[in-house]
This record gives C-alpha cells, structure tokens and sequence, in this order.
C-alpha cells in the first residue's frame, strides 16, 4: 500500500453548480446580502465607541455594467453603498481570502451574518462572467479597492490595491458616493442567470419595498435607504406593508425546549388582504429585528391562508443560530446557508413546527377562508382505493430500528456494533437496521460483508458496506442495512457483519404483530393522525424498556381534550417483544378541524404528537394510514394542480385549476354526500393521485434515508423523477383497479 497522500480534485461542474446555487437567480437575494452587511456595519458602530460622522444611510444604485467586455442594454450593475465603519487593505483580505469564516462580528453586535459568504457569493457569481466584482472602501482617509475574479477552473481570487490620492482626487470619490467619512462600494454586474428583465428593472424599488428581509431593516428612524436609477434616488419604505394592529387576531407567547434551554417565542397573526401582492407569510425575526425567514409551515398551499399573515419573535435567535453552527460536538445548520431560510430537517424547526402548527389550525378554523370541499372517500370506491393505497404504502415505508437513545452515541469500541442484540420485526414489513461503525478502526476502504443463513424468514441487504469520509462524525459512521420479515420465525435468525477482525451479530425474530421501535426510547406510531371527532381517539405510545424500565410511571398531556389520568404505566401484559412494549393511550373530545398536541413525558425524554380531528365519512379511513383522504377543493387564487398537506396528510385536488377545469369539469354541481364520476374524470383523478402519493412515498423511502445524493443536483432531479414514475405506475394500477 502507497504511503503517498493524493489530493482531492473537485470536478469544475460541481464548483459551477455550488456557484449558481448560491443565490439562485433572485436579484433581491444579491441585494439583500449586501445591504444587510451595510446595516451590520452600521450595527457594530452603534456597539462601539467610535465616532460617526454624516447621515446613516444606505443607497443601492443601478447603473450600466460598462466593464462587461459582451457590453449591450441589458448589461446592469448594482451598487451598495454605505458610510459606515470602511474597512481597510488588511481587513479586506482577512474577510474576503477566506470563504465561510465568521466577519459580522457575531454575538453582542447585534449583526446578522452567520455563514461569511454572503458578499462572496456575490461577488463570484458575477466575476465568473467577467462582469464587475469589486469593492472600493474608504478607512481613516484611505481607500483600497478589491478585485474579485474566478478563473477557467471556477477558483476565486482577490487583487487588492491601496490608491494613493491627493485631497482633491479622495474629496471626489467622497462627493461620487457620498461618504463623507468611512465608507464601502461594493458593486458587481448581474449575472445572467439571475432574472433582471425590463419589468423586474422597472418594478425594483417596489419589490425590495415588498421583500419580507428588507421590512423592518427600510423603517428604522436613525438611518435611510436610497434607490438610485438615472440620477434619480428616492427613499425606500416599507411602512405601507406593516402590519395594523386592527387587523390583529393572535398575540400569544410561547415557549419549547431545544437544546435543554428554553426559548421564548411570541407569534402575531392578521387579516391581510393585500397578501397577494406582498407575499408575507409568517416573518420570523429576533428581538433585533433581523429577518431569518418567510414561512407559512407547510400550509402555503391551503386556500385558508390566503388573506393570513403574520410575525414571529423568537428571543435570542442569532445567538441560538451562531452557537449551534459553530458547536464542536454537534454542529448544524438551522438556517440553510444559501439565506432562504430554516434548514427544515434541523431539530430546531422540527420542534418550532410542532409547536406553531396547531395555534395557526385553530386560527384557521375561525378566521381562515372558507371554501367548498368534497371529501372523495364518501364514494365507496375512492374508500376502498384509499385502503389499497395505505395498505401499498405501508409495505414500502421502511421502519427504523432504533437502539434505544442513539443521541450522542460515541464510536464503538469493538469496530462495529449493531443498534441492539436482538429485535422482533413484522412479518411483511421492511426495517431499516442501524449499523454504527468507529472509523478510526474501520477505514472508508474496508469492505464490511453481512452475512446470514436464512433466506426463507428474513431478506438482507445489501451483502456488503462501504462508507465514505464526509459520513464520519466524530469517528462515528451510521449505515442502514435493510431487513424484510418474510415468514415468522420459530427460532431466532442471525445477521452477521464482519470486517478484518472486528464482528457483530443480531438475533432477528419475524413476528405477526405490529412493532416499532422508537428513536429516543419512547414514541407514537404513526404520528399527525387524522381521526374523526365523534369517537375515543386511540394513539400507539412505543416504549423502549431499556431505555424507560416496566412500571415506570410517565406524565400524558393533551390540552383540550379528555384523559382518564394524568399519568401512565406499562407492564409485561404491555411487551410486544423481549423490549418493546406497547401502551394504548384513549383521548376523547374535542372540536371538528382542530389540531391537537398529545405528550408523554418521562424525566427529560419527550415524545409528541398531533392529531387532527375531523367529521365521519361515510367510509372513514381509521387505518392510520399516510394518506388520510382524497379532497376536492376550489382555490382560484392558487396555481397547483394537487397538493399533499403535511399537516393533515389529505391530498387536495384544485377544481379551479385551468387544467383540471378542462380535464374534470366544472364540479359545482357535484354531490358532496356520495360523488359519481365518469370513467374518462375517473382516469384523471387516479392519475393525479398516484403522482402525489409516489412523490410523498420517494420523498419519504429514499430522500429522507438519504439515498439520494443532491449534490449532483441534475442526476438527483433525474433519479427523483425516475423513482416517482416507477412508483406511480404502480400506485395508479392499483388505484384503477378498485375505481373502474
């Protein structure tokens, strides 16, 4: 074996691909990161003690790009100016020759910059098409300016160069940008991938006006924005889109725990009738007004959002955010760091998701636009195809067997180790097996075989197991090995996995009984049900035994609805398995299209789940399935074709969709009670059905399980698509069987 040590190369398309990913191709997006880098500079003075001269103002200037050599009409350059703190040679090449470090001074200055790339993606994205990219910065009566450039291999560099001038020539650059004292120019021409056509141009000032970032940064009384177009420069304002406290219809506080801290949140809903055009949903922010999203929490799409807008407070966000980000045990992105918004995988947003959700349901139910809905499944047929469907899904979604609290799991010592030593699984059902793996004895070049000695009971795969190096966090790999229960067993199957001296070993029972095991030691199965609000309300609460011993007692709430006891217990009539037991929890209660929050609490291990409560339909779908129903929906204000709500796991059908107009017809007249449908609306029907369902189904077997890749965003896209029709054919045969 070679001692030699190859460097890595990464291939120029991935670079030109994390390039044009960046920003996207959103003008507002290049605009937004430099002006709010100009109010953070502006924030650090106001942190210090240095003293400010002038007007604290801001002009974003739109100029031609003369400096682009393929120069015509379309050719602009935007131009963000600020008389603020200036930064000299050293500083410049401290923030601009590294990528991704630290520059916006960070907690206690009150400044939003997280990630340190935002003027550099700028700057890139532009410098790679030769356009302008540079910085001109006036420091203590000196200026320097900084040449941004990208070579034929997608490299960045930076030229820096320290003007010498004469009083004269300094006092007309001051007059030029109206920097009386410090101050920094940074200017880059539009790429052309960014959408800058003559309307956008013509409407520029109005959209960054609109642009939920910019709405409380444009309405600060110590300093001004400026647009700047044909030496015409006008001040910016967002006042006309703030909220009216009369239009106010929720101001309630709230907390959750993330971290083992408490966080502190208060959320303001209103009516707004101009939602359309300002595009506001719901602006999260911290107690500095800095805007870190735009977000409606999955209910963009339903139609009883349309006039809802609001504003979330969460204390201490950037702080919350910055120490996450830069943890050395367990760092992760909340917010993504291409700037649009929350990372939607992160716990953070995971847990904020399920504490807003049923405050804006209830909002909803009251205030939300009402609309004609049609509930499908009241057809017998749709009912019976809906059970086809959930019993197909069902056998596809993978479960998880978990090992108990796997949260902070070191490397194991003997080189591999399974999540546990024995597991009962469900006959028909697929698992997905945790494999952990201690890297510093394992190497990424180690081939690790499974193997096992009994295909009629149970299906393994795959045979063999490699990692790579960007798998490995803090000398822990996790991999899946994927079992399927074929027949139940008698006597227990064992898996082995091996590699050089290192062995590990599970014992497999296939069992006739549903099982899950849950992540964190305890945990509802399925979670978010819908269920009708006429009848108890039965939630499967797994335990994991070795992590929550039998007899202990756990605390249930479910605020609004009615329990026997505020507190639990389990015992060996509760064992599924040697160590999973399971606890049927009955609720009762209640009001129709209300979402409520069940919890179950032992010491500092927390399981929750919602439920939505809805009326009986003539064939009601209390499978627990993935998919509650089927639902026509009329929403001329939306352009979908269908969508799946996350929240209540209906799909929702648009009648007034142009398309589906034409291909369903006007469904006015349609009776609610029991819809009839002809064969040609039928075939329609199934076909938008089983292109949601296979999305929901690729989205939740192969992206969530991390067999997609999307750092080769074209081959994922093709994959997805690839994966979605595959899995539509089949999903529409079955649906067509059960409807024609």
């Amino acid at each position: 074996m070679s001692d030699e040590n190859i460097k890595v190369k990464v291939s120029n398309r991935k670079k030109l691909r994390e390039m044009r990913s960046a920003l996207g191709d959103d003008i507002l997006r290049f605009i937004a990161e430099l002006v709010t880098n100009s109010d953070d500079s502006y924030r650090r003075l106001e942190s210090s003690s240095e003293n400010f001269i002038g007007e604290k103002k801001i002009i974003i200037c739109l100029d031609n790009d003369t400096r682009h050599k393929q120069l015509n009409e379309d050719d602009y350059m935007i131009s963000v100016i600020d008389n603020a703190e200036g930064m000299d040679e050293e500083t410049l090449k401290r923030i601009f020759s590294t990528y991704g470090e630290d520059n916006a001074g960070g907690i206690g200055k009150h400044a939003r910059g997280i990630f340190g790339q935002g003027a550099s993606d700028v700057l890139r994205a532009a410098a790679y098409e030769k356009r302008t990219a540079e910085i001109l910065s006036i420091k203590n009566n000196e200026v320097t300016k900084l040449y941004y450039n990208v070579d034929e291999n997608y490299d960045s560099s930076i030229k820096l160069d320290k003007l010498k001038l004469d009083f004269n020539s300094l006092k007309n650059i001051r007059d030029k940008y109206e920097i009386p004292c410090n101050g920094t120019v940074v200017s880059f021409g539009i790429p052309s991938t960014v959408k800058f056509t003559k309307k956008i141009k013509n409407e520029l000032s109005n959209s960054i006006e609109k642009y939920p970032v910019f709405r409380y940064l444009l309405n600060q009384d110590d300093r001004k924005v400026y647009y700047k177009y044909n030496n015409e420069k006008n001040i910016l304002s967002s006042v006309k889109y703030q909220f009216k406290e009369n239009t106010k219809i929720l101001d309630e506080n709230f907390n959750f725990i993330y971290d083992g801290k408490t966080i502190e949140c208060n959320l303001k809903l209103f009516k707004n009738e101009n939602k359309k055009d300002d595009n506001t949903d719901i602006i999260i922010r911290d107690e500095y007004f800095s805007v870190f999203d735009n977000n409606m929490f999955g209910l963009t799409n339903d139609p009883r959002t349309k006039d809802l807008s609001g504003e979330l407070l969460i204390k201490g966000l950037y702080k919350i955010c910055y120490e996450r980000l830069n943890s050395k045990t367990n760092p992760e992105a909340i917010v993504r760091d291409n700037r649009t918004g929350f990372e939607s995988k992160s716990e953070f947003f995971q847990l904020l998701d399920k504490n807003i959700t049923p405050k804006l349901q209830e909002v909803l139910n009251v205030y939300g636009r009402k609309t004609e809905v049609t509930n499908l499944e009241n057809n017998k047929k749709f009912s019976d195809a809906l059970k086809n469907l959930n019993k197909y899904l069902k056998s596809e979604l993978k479960d998880e067997v978990y090992g108990g609290n796997v949260k902070g799991n070191t490397p194991p010592a003997e080189g591999i180790k399974f999540a546990r030593n024995n597991a009962s699984l469900t006959r028909g059902k697929e698992y997905n097996l945790k494999l952990y793996i201690n890297s510093n004895l394992v190497s990424y070049n180690d081939i690790i075989k499974i193997s096992y000695d009994d295909d009629f009971h149970i299906e393994v795969s795959p045979s063999e197991i490699q990692y790579k190096p960007g798998e490995i966090n803090d000398g822990l790999v996790i991999k899946n090995i994927t079992i399927k229960g074929l027949e139940c067993t008698n006597e227990s199957v064992k898996i082995q996995a091996s590699v050089n001296q290192y062995i590990a070993n599970i014992l497999i029972d296939i069992i006739d009984m549903d099982i899950h095991y849950p992540e964190n030691g305890i945990e509802f199965y399925p979670l978010n049900q819908v269920l009708t609000y006429n009848t108890p309300h039965i939630l499967d609460l797994y335990i994991d035994t070795n992590v929550i011993p039998l007899k202990s007692r756990m605390e249930l709430y479910a605020e609004g609805l009615e329990k026997a006891d505020d507190v639990i217990s389990f015992d060996e009539s509760n064992l599924l398995s040697e160590d999973i037991a399971l606890k049927k929890i009955k609720l009762e209660g209640g009001n129709v299209d209300n979402t409520y929050k069940v919890i179950v609490k032992y010491a500092d291990i927390i399981t929750e789940n919602n439920i939505t409560l809805i009326e009986p339909s003539n064939h009601d779908n209390q499978n627990g399935g993935a998919i509650a129903g089927f639902k026509l929906q009329e929403n001329e204000d939306m352009d979908y074709q269908a969508y799946f709500n996350p929240k209540d796991h209906y799909i929702y059908i648009n009648t007034k969709n142009p398309i589906n107009l034409i291909m369903l017809g006007d469904m006015q007249d349609l009776d609610s009670e029991n819809p009839k449908f002809k064969t040609e609306q039928i075939k329609y029907l199934c076909d938008i059905i089983a292109n949601q369902s296979a999305a929901y189904l690729v989205k939740e077997k192969n992206v969530k399980n991390g067999e997609i890749n999307f750092d080769d965003f074209e081959d994922a896209v093709e994959m997805v698509q690839n994966l979605i029709q595959t899995q539509k054919n089949v999903i529409y045969k079955k649906l067509y069987e059960a409807l024609k």
